[in-house]
């Protein structure tokens, strides 16, 4: 069988089994902290408050962020009409990061106060999206892999919505260096940006979208 007639489908059905694995992998990455049996319940609550609660925002965020790659994900291969070697390779190599987010996340429950695992978190997450942008670039590129008559406007649309993520977290790296306790909370504002591209950028539309 020639590689360029592999289904579109059979492509994200792999894809969505991994961000499945991705996602639980997350949720199993967050370790119950170790307390003694006849810890007294004031002592337990300071203490899930100082060790617990900051993992579980961490891991809410990240699952937040892999949440709204997967959705990026679906709304552009929803217009790609067939499947290259050259897209089915990027395709892996998306995933490819995309389940080291979940290793990565884990790093950050743990050790979120030390700067370099915050930067090497973002660094992943940013080239992450990158990746989705080449995806998308090389797919509309020429029409390769996308109707002919697609929306020019679209194109650019999907395009400038892909950035988002990545630009925020990159940003997100430079904030981690003056304050690194901050910077995975700045991981949000790609919401709110959403918001903004959609205003500027949808076509037919005047309003925003939902992510």
């Amino acid at each position: 069988m020639n590689i360029s007639q592999i289904k579109v489908n059979h492509v994200i059905s792999f894809s969505d089994a991994l961000f499945a694995f991705s996602i639980t992998f997350m949720a199993l990455s967050i370790q119950l902290p170790n307390f003694p049996n006849n810890i007294l319940e004031t002592e337990l609550s300071k203490r899930l408050g100082q060790e617990l609660i900051p993992n579980i925002i961490h891991y809410v965020i990240s699952f937040l962020v892999v949440g709204a790659y997967w959705i990026g994900y679906h709304r552009i291969f929803e217009y790609m009409k067939s499947a290259d070697i050259t897209l089915i390779w990027l395709n892996l190599v998306f995933l490819l990061f995309i389940s080291l987010v979940a290793y990565f996340t884990g790093l950050l429950a743990t050790y979120g106060t030390y700067t370099i695992v915050v930067i090497a978190t973002a660094s992943i997450l940013a080239t992450t999206g990158f990746i989705l942008c080449i995806i998308w670039w090389y797919a509309t590129n020429n029409r390769k892999l996308v109707d002919e008559n697609i929306n020019p406007r679209l194109i650019r649309y999907f395009l400038a919505r892909s950035l988002v993520p990545p630009l925020t977290f990159l940003t997100s790296i430079g904030i981690a260096l003056i304050d690194v306790q901050v910077a995975p909370y700045f991981w949000i504002v790609i919401f709110p940006a959403y918001t903004i591209v959609d205003k500027i950028h949808l076509p037919g539309r005047t309003g925003p979208s939902k992510v």
